[in-house]
């Protein structure tokens, strides 16, 4: 995948082509960056295509005893495979009893979820339980996406195991995730001050109705808009607030995990 230089929002009037034009890449580049168009032809306004740089972009190069440098625009190696049924390969991971605010975000930003391929949504599915599945298997406290009849966390397509949405996780978080697998229920507040330690925390809503949601609270600050998100759905961005993914949806459940 080329390395991604830029986002843009697609303007009436725009085709890939227009756009590979304007920005100096090639129509194959352009393509290449964005795995989640599977129709050239089919583009709509407001829509975010990556942009690919011209040339690749070096690694980055961390300090001493400091996470690698993600920037949360650029998913990095190994976070991108569109098996979305399995799991990714994520270059930075950590473990309870290794909690870092910095390791944490640097961990999220990794996915890049905004422009990621694999989080994006794409013929009207969407996937906050994989980018919280992915994120919480690499910080070693695992949402799962499959589980056995019991409720163990499974290996994707095992035998006995089955998928679960994210209602179905919300529905293990509260059974087997806090009684089994180390996670506890919490108010926002806590959930921000569990990420501001470097621990995953999540805010979860189950939707009787339909399709509920997820999303990665990260290091932050808690505002009026509740604490600092990472999520994928409908709008995916690496660095945003619950408001801006939830909107009034409710009631929302919190969740962290040494």
């Amino acid at each position: 995948m080329p390395t991604i230089a830029d986002t843009y929002e697609v303007q009436p009037g725009d085709s890939l082509s227009k756009i590979a034009n304007k920005f100096g890449v090639s129509l194959n580049d352009l393509l290449q960056a964005n795995q989640q168009i599977f129709d050239p032809n089919l583009i709509k306004v407001g829509q975010k295509i990556n942009i690919p740089g011209t040339a690749p972009a070096p690694p980055p190069t961390p300090a001493p005893d400091q996470p690698a440098a993600y920037d949360g625009i650029h998913p990095a190696p190994g976070t991108f495979s569109m098996d979305r049924l399995n799991y990714s390969d994520p270059p930075l991971t950590n473990s309870p009893g290794q909690r870092n605010p910095a390791i944490y975000s640097q961990l999220i930003n990794q996915f890049a979820v905004g422009n990621n391929p694999r989080h994006l949504p794409d013929h009207g599915n969407t996937y906050c339980n994989i980018f919280a599945w992915d994120v919480s298997r690499a910080m070693g406290a695992e949402i799962p996406h499959w589980i056995d009849s019991s409720g163990k966390i499974a290996v994707p397509r095992a035998p006995g195991a089955h998928e679960i949405n994210i209602n179905g996780g919300i529905v293990w978080m509260r059974g087997h995730g806090v009684t089994q697998f180390g996670f506890h229920s919490c108010t926002p507040q806590q959930a921000q001050d569990a990420a501001n330690q470097g621990k995953l925390a999540v805010v979860m809503w189950k939707n009787d109705a339909g399709h509920g949601h997820v999303a990665v609270v990260r290091p932050g600050t808690a505002t009026d808009k509740g604490p600092a998100t990472a999520q994928a759905g409908r709008h995916n961005f690496n660095d945003g607030h619950v408001i801006n993914g939830f909107g009034q949806n409710g009631p929302l459940e919190y969740f962290w995990h040494d």
